[in-house]
């Protein structure tokens, strides 16, 4: 298998979670050729995928930075980098005003 069917196999991962929240999920137009923001995109989030052929985690900033960037000013989506290590384990990762965005709404949502 190479690289980008490696990568897909992540991507379907993603879109298999999210898609039963998010029937509307899909994958991006030619992923990782500036047609769309991330690899998985739904209503409320962009998710970037990679993989990772070590055991450790490796954050790479740029990789959120660059994902981070590209999301238009007024959207509200939420930027998500998915990290899957060579055992299959994976690591999400987002920023800490986008975290506790999430957990304001989940408290809001039990008043």
């Amino acid at each position: 298998m190479n690289k980008r069917e490696i990568g897909r196999l992540l991507e379907e991962k993603i879109l298999g979670y999210i898609k039963e929240i998010d029937p509307q999920a899909r994958l991006s137009r030619a992923s990782g050729a500036s047609f769309d923001i991330g690899d998985v995109v739904s209503q409320d989030f962009y998710f970037e995928a990679k993989k990772r052929n070590t055991v450790d985690f490796t954050i790479k900033e740029a990789h959120l930075n660059h994902l981070n960037s590209q999301v238009p000013i007024n959207s509200k989506k939420i930027c998500i980098l998915v990290n899957e290590n060579k055992n299959g384990n994976c690591l999400v990762t987002l920023s800490i005003d986008d975290f506790f965005r999430l957990i304001k709404e989940v408290y809001d949502g039990r008043r």
